[in-house]
């Protein structure tokens, strides 16, 4: 099962292809019967796993809101520094 850990917010195409860009290049792949042109389109968070090194979109308002209840939702910056220090404390 797909544990999503931190759900990231960005907005635009131009800045949600960076994000997607910067995410595979880290070796991130598109979760199952997503692809590129679907998840950067989208106005939906991005959904990463951590775990399993895999980048999705999150539709559900519900889990939005309780992902962001539980600080787990951020920003494309916020996110960046919490993989770049390694502090990546999931679990």
């Amino acid at each position: 099962m797909l544990k999503i850990d931190y759900h990231v917010t960005a907005h635009g195409v131009i800045e949600r292809g960076n994000f997607y860009n910067y995410m595979h290049n880290m070796g991130y792949t598109d979760h199952k019967l997503l692809d590129r042109e679907t998840i950067v389109n989208s106005s939906y968070p991005f959904g990463v796993c951590i775990k399993k090194k895999e980048l999705l979109i999150i539709e559900s308002a519900t889990i939005n809101f309780l992902t962001q209840k539980a600080g787990r939702m951020k920003t494309v910056e916020e996110f960046k520094k919490i993989i770049e220090k390694g502090d990546n404390n999931y679990e």
